[in-house]
């Protein structure tokens, strides 16, 4: 077999990035690759201002909320989205994200006479879901910002340390091969090595 056709492994998964989540997804999977995941700890904001930072991490915990795991907050998510805006979103795109960020927060203050950050719990997850709903609704080739938010939140939740090894089921791949099992004897979602 000809070595001169092989690809290696990050270039395998740009491609397969491509291939399933097209152009929106592909610069979220770059980041990861260079090595962008969620660390908690504490975060001073470089690109978001302090009402748009707190915005973030309040809308990352209402996407992902403590219950028998961690907040996103709690794991660094809102850093983690920081870094992937700044570092891997070209300068459109961070300007997109946070026109985005900024629609978002100006019809919660409209809809709701509050601050996103600063209201009740129901009104912030009866106004998220609203928003999912628009999102959906919307042509997905305009990657609504309100599904790029939600994209970025799931992924720093999902390569963090917690995210993976305790949240998602963690076994080292190679792992055994059991080709057919029940899907109720699975569990959890698989995280992989």
């Amino acid at each position: 077999m000809s070595t001169d056709n092989k690809i290696d492994r990050k270039e395998a998964i740009k491609r397969a990035g491509l291939l399933l989540g097209g152009v929106v997804f592909a610069p979220n999977i770059l980041g990861v690759l260079n090595g962008c995941t969620a660390t908690p700890g504490d975060w001073t904001p470089t690109l978001f201002s302090n009402d748009q930072a707190r915005l973030v991490s309040a809308l990352a915990d209402v996407i992902l909320p403590a219950d028998d795991s961690p907040a996103a907050s709690e794991l660094g998510v809102p850093k983690f989205i920081e870094t992937m805006v700044v570092e891997v979103y070209s300068d459109v795109q961070q300007a997109e994200f946070l026109e985005g960020l900024n629609k978002f927060a100006d019809d919660y203050r409209t809809d709701i006479e509050a601050e996103f950050a600063d209201g009740f719990d129901i009104d912030k997850y009866d106004f998220t879901y609203f928003q999912n709903r628009l999102a959906i609704e919307e042509d997905p080739a305009r990657n609504p910002f309100f599904l790029s938010f939600k994209e970025l939140t799931l992924l720093g939740y999902f390569t963090s340390e917690v995210g993976a090894s305790e949240v998602l089921r963690y076994q080292a791949v190679p792992g055994s091969y059991e080709g057919c099992i029940p899907y109720e004897d699975v569990g959890n979602t698989w995280a992989t090595d």
